[in-house]
């Protein structure tokens, strides 16, 4: 998918400061330049078995989907990757619905996705949930993902203020999940990237926890170390509680080489 110098990814989750059990799960795949974050939910583990099945899911799906096309002598015009990255997360969908009916106490688990695949000039974001993508471009961090979320629906009705969210009850009521329903909406979309550009997939744990200027503050200060800056986002989130788990996960696209 990548023609000239590939992206770099860095992941790091943590079980956060309360929470008994890490129901997140992060998956990069550097050959396919894939990342994959979901966070999950549920009694006793179903949560942690709900992103497990959806991260393999979707990359099992999108392998799948590429071999497949790679296959073709000639294949004609631009790869289907909205149409992929659609299946690929109904697959998840699927597979987390069908666990849950043959293990009942798995029953009502789902969870959250965000789905990152990069190409030469762009990158396709699928997400289903509160888990978010944000953008580091030019000191500035942009939220690439709108929320699935009863709160999100609240603010955009006009009955909370966006710099009020933080506080409000029902932050982490989603009203879209994976596993759920066999019916499953799911929002891709496409962005151009540049050279320098930072990506940034993250669970709730930590976009509940920090504005979005403290996050960015927090980019810039890595100086371009991905590594260096996942573990102070998630040091981060835990001082500021860390009542829930927290997952990031960071692309860097290599600047351009003469």
């Amino acid at each position: 998918m990548f023609q000239h110098n590939s992206p770099e990814f860095a992941a790091k989750t943590d079980i956060g400061m309360v929470r008994t059990q890490n129901e997140d799960a992060v998956l990069v795949n550097e050959s396919l330049h894939l990342a994959v974050l979901a966070d999950g939910m549920g009694g006793y583990n179903a949560g942690e078995i709900a992103s497990s099945i959806a991260t393999v899911a979707i990359q099992e799906e999108l392998e799948s989907q590429l071999q497949e096309y790679h296959r073709q002598d000639q294949p004609e015009g631009e790869p289907p990757i909205r149409q992929w990255l659609m299946e690929s997360v109904r697959q998840a969908n699927n597979a987390i619905i069908n666990a849950a009916r043959r293990e009942p106490e798995y029953r009502g688990m789902g969870t959250t996705v965000v789905v990152a695949l990069f190409r030469d000039d762009c990158v396709d974001i699928a997400h289903v949930g509160d888990s978010r993508a944000y953008r580091f471009r030019d000191g500035q961090l942009e939220q690439l993902t709108r929320d699935h979320s009863l709160l999100q629906e609240q603010i955009e009705a006009g009955l909370i203020r966006a710099e009020d969210a933080q506080f409000a009850y029902n932050r982490n009521v989603v009203t879209r999940a994976v596993g759920v329903d066999f019916q499953l909406v799911v929002d891709v979309n496409q962005h151009s990237i540049q050279p320098g550009d930072l990506y940034l997939l993250c669970s709730d744990g930590l976009s509940d926890r920090m504005p979005a200027s403290d996050i960015a503050r927090l980019i810039s200060d890595a100086q371009g170390d991905i590594k260096k800056a996942c573990n102070m986002l998630v040091q981060a989130a835990n001082a500021c509680g860390g009542q829930d788990n927290v997952s990031v996960i960071l692309i860097k696209i290599p600047e351009k080489t003469e």
